[in-house]
């Protein structure tokens, strides 16, 4: 059973007086009476109505999760009834909600004594996802990244109710998906490459990040050794991401690929590189030293993460 209002976390407070109650027939006519808490209960004292009826898809109460995620001291409020009871809700996402769609739902403030579980279901009616904890334990769903908009339904469905007097519940839409940004310097942070044959690896360790953050973004940055040289490339590699070979000639480079390949912060990525020496006229011959370095080697990881992945 559904209640037709948004819940704010912070008591205001305020007293609204109740109006005098129509029976289901004459409320259901147009009436300036009909406000948010007058319908609210109406539900209460006409369970069977048309007011507390979301019971199927069909039926589904349409939430604005949108609002929510913006304004992250709104809820949605309901109640369960009796065993029988299930609660549907739909709305409407889009790759701009949350990031690219992502977000969590929650069902929380179950009371003890009952528990109630939560299910995704996509617009042809196909579960998508669920979540079906024991007791009254809080249940949270993750939102699937999204190209375009998506049309979806909730649940609420009890699996025992045992606390009749106390038997609401809360729906919460939450931007549990953060970003960050990290600069590592290489071990070691200065590399040589001898005889034009290539320098050994400099690592970048990101086991301090986050269990599941996914790398998002990777830019490179040097300093030039007192060696002339030209045709640098460096080779950045990870154990999970592959290999990328990357022109370079002083400047900061962005590296591209790692944008989409999702992957994972906690890899151990490897830096090296290789350049073509320019011989130095020295006591009237062109001769190459035989080593070129650069120095100051450095990664700056963009990266993603759910906060609420363990919640």
């Amino acid at each position: 059973m559904f209640k037709k209002k948004i819940g704010v976390l912070l008591l205001t407070g305020l007293f609204i007086a109740s109006p005098l109650f129509q029976s289901p027939a004459q409320a259901s006519e147009p009436s300036t009476k009909q406000t948010k808490y007058y319908t609210e209960e109406l539900e209460h004292l006409y369970p069977d109505s048309d007011y507390a009826n979301n019971d199927t898809m069909d039926k589904a109460q349409f939430l604005q999760h949108s609002l929510h995620l913006n304004k992250t001291y709104l809820y949605h409020e309901g109640s369960i009834s009796s065993m029988n009871d299930i609660d549907f809700y739909r709305f409407t996402s889009s790759k701009f909600d949350g990031a690219d769609g992502r977000f969590s739902i929650k069902l929380v403030n179950v009371k003890a004594g009952n528990d109630f579980d939560l299910y995704l279901y996509n617009q042809s009616g196909s579960l998508v996802s669920s979540s079906v904890r024991t007791n009254n334990q809080n249940e949270i769903i993750h939102m699937p990244k999204i190209a375009a908009s998506t049309d979806y339904y909730l649940a609420v469905k009890p699996k025992q109710l045992l606390n009749e007097e106390d038997n609401m519940y809360r729906i919460v839409f939450d931007k549990s998906i953060e970003k960050g940004t990290t600069k590592r310097y290489g071990s070691p942070a200065t590399l040589n490459s001898f005889n034009e044959a290539g320098s050994p690896n400099s690592s970048f360790d990101l086991s301090s990040l986050p269990q599941d953050a996914v790398v998002t973004g990777l830019s490179l940055e040097a300093e030039k050794g007192s060696t002339n040289a030209y045709n640098y490339v460096f080779t950045v590699s990870s154990l999970k991401g592959g290999t990328v070979n990357v022109p370079w000639n002083g400047q900061k480079v962005d590296i591209s690929s790692y944008k989409t390949s999702q992957v994972p912060a906690k890899d151990r990525f490897f830096v090296s590189f290789n350049a073509t020496e320019v011989p130095q006229l020295i006591g009237g011959r062109l001769i190459k030293v035989g080593v070129v370095s650069i120095k100051n080697l450095q990664l700056t990881f963009e990266y993603e993460y759910n906060r609420d992945l363990n919640y």
